[in-house]
């Protein structure tokens, strides 16, 4: 494997290594971007900034920077070896910290959350998997209102990458859902999806669509992946070349660019599963605003899809 991060140690030691450091490269915001992803605490703070603070004592400083964090992070990096004992040792270092804020997130290539934890009943503990910490950064990456630099995308693409190189982002979960503003009425008329070259993707057989609320009611089979395609006529043979000439002739996308295209099956055809209803999205952060199912892509199950009536139905996979 080629990788920037190919000096660190092997397993546990390599993987941490690299994660911490692609984090301390990048702005405040990212980093608290990221861990807040993996905590599923959207307004998780690392450092807070405050003008002419009122509270906390007598007088008012014109400003005040605070920080009382500490978070252990236990790593592994095969499936189902998170150990009761170690869990024990990293809350009882908590329990000595004097920091304000404990929390011990246990990151692992597990699909669901390791039975292990489930015998601790501590509110300090967090898990989250590396599939999730690969959509947290496709979503970052992809969020139009982040300005994220080149350096910055170049070490979390690495990052992906090693994840990738390592087996601990491959999931059970076989559909990717992405959203989909304008990707759902071009996929019922050209059946496919369109994107930007070199989207990561997990390895899934599967593409749903995300948007105005609800996961759509069709899921098709990706039937291709093709990437750099050039939107050029009579470049291309076969389906992918009707396709990008339909892309051109129509003015779907400007001549010359290049897009990454996923040839999809048709809404009528065996391949696509149709659900009984859309299924609308009832997603809340932990302050208990509506939020997106997701702002990128996210993973899930087909077989949870056929089943959910609701997002929240979802949650015990979806990553």
């Amino acid at each position: 494997m080629s990788s920037i991060f190919s000096t660190y140690s092997a397993g546990e030691n390599r993987v941490t290594a690299s994660c911490l450091a692609v984090l301390r490269s990048l702005s405040l915001d990212r980093i608290e971007r990221l861990l807040g992803a993996l905590l599923e605490q959207s307004e998780f703070q690392l450092v807070r900034f405050e003008n002419q603070p009122s509270k906390g004592g007598t007088g008012v400083p014109d400003a005040i920077i605070q920080s009382s964090v500490r978070l252990l992070i236990e790593t592994k990096t095969q499936r189902n070896t998170v150990r009761s004992d170690q869990i024990e040792r990293h809350l009882a270092r908590l329990d000595e910290a004097d920091e304000s804020t404990c929390t011990l997130l246990v990151l692992t290539p597990d699909d669901v959350r390791p039975a292990t934890l489930d015998q601790f009943d501590d509110s300090r503990i967090a898990w989250a998997s590396f599939t999730a910490l690969d959509q947290a950064i496709n979503e970052l990456l992809e969020d139009p209102k982040e300005v994220v630099s080149e350096r910055e995308a170049f070490l979390l693409r690495e990052l992906q990458s090693m994840l990738e190189a390592e087996e601990l982002t491959a999931s059970f979960n076989d559909t990717v859902i992405v959203a989909a503003r304008n990707a759902w009425k071009e996929y019922q008329d050209l059946h496919a999806y369109v994107c930007q070259v070199n989207r990561s993707f997990q390895i899934v057989s599967r593409l749903g669509f995300y948007s105005k609320g609800v996961i759509y009611p069709l899921v098709p089979k990706i039937l291709a992946s093709h990437d750099n395609i050039e939107m050029t006529k009579d470049a291309y043979s076969g389906d992918l070349g009707k396709l990008v000439n339909r892309l051109v002739e129509e003015d779907r996308r400007p001549k010359g660019e290049q897009f990454k295209i996923l040839l999809l099956s048709a809404p009528d055809s065996t391949n696509t599963i149709v659900l009984e209803n859309a299924i609308p999205n009832d997603k809340r952060s932990k302050s208990g605003k509506p939020t997106a199912f997701t702002m990128g892509q996210r993973y899930v199950a087909s077989d949870a899809l056929r089943i959910a009536k609701l997002t929240s139905d979802l949650d015990d996979t979806s990553k």
